[in-house]
């Protein structure tokens, strides 16, 4: 019996398909074959050389209250100025008053209770025009006051140590939290990893 021609071409498209899947199978083994390593990791040996401070600063800020005090000239006012400045407009007041006194009234006395009453209100006026008088020097005052001020300090503090070590005739660096001493033997992991180039 004979095959129909429509029949062998499904059949030759699934055997291409095949053939590219397997392929494409085949170099993925091989690049992953390639790209695959070995990691061992071991426990060795090491003799400290050397072991150095590793150091960090930074400014530490702090508030600190502080009396602070300085001298200042505070002016004298003479006393003397001001008692002849009172006499000055007390007399001149009392003559003013008693000429009042005198015009205004005819009685007896009226010139001398002018002379009074002009003589107070004198020296009142003289005591509001002069104020404290006038400056006749000057004293040092000291004046105290509290303030807050803020204090810096920079502070350096050790954050680890920094060993050199020698492991089966090379010199590598490791960082500690504490110091190793010279000479001393140390256990160190060593992680290696084998590949194909």
């Amino acid at each position: 019996m004979m095959k129909h021609p429509h029949q062998t071409a499904p059949s030759a498209k699934r055997a291409a398909v095949r053939l590219i899947l397997l392929s494409t199978a085949i170099m993925c083994v091989a690049m992953l074959g390639t790209a695959s390593a070995e990691t061992r990791v071991e426990t060795v040996l090491g003799t400290v050389t050397k072991s150095d401070p590793i150091r960090s600063s930074y400014v530490r800020k702090t508030p600190k209250d502080e009396r602070v005090c300085r001298t200042e000239d505070v002016p004298i006012y003479g006393e003397s100025e001001n008692g002849q400045s009172d006499l000055g407009a007390m007399i001149v007041g009392g003559l003013i008053g008693s000429a009042i006194g005198n015009k205004l009234s005819n009685n007896d006395g009226a010139g001398a209770a002018g002379t009074v009453a002009g003589a107070i209100l004198g020296r009142e006026h003289a005591k509001n025009t002069t104020g404290q008088g006038e400056v006749i020097g000057y004293r040092q005052k000291n004046i105290c006051e509290t303030r807050t001020i803020m204090t810096e300090k920079t502070v350096e503090e050790i954050t680890g140590y920094r060993n050199t070590i020698e492991i089966d005739n090379k010199i590598v660096m490791l960082e500690s939290a504490r110091p190793l001493a010279p000479n001393e033997r140390v256990e160190i992991t060593r992680q290696v990893t084998y590949s194909l180039r």
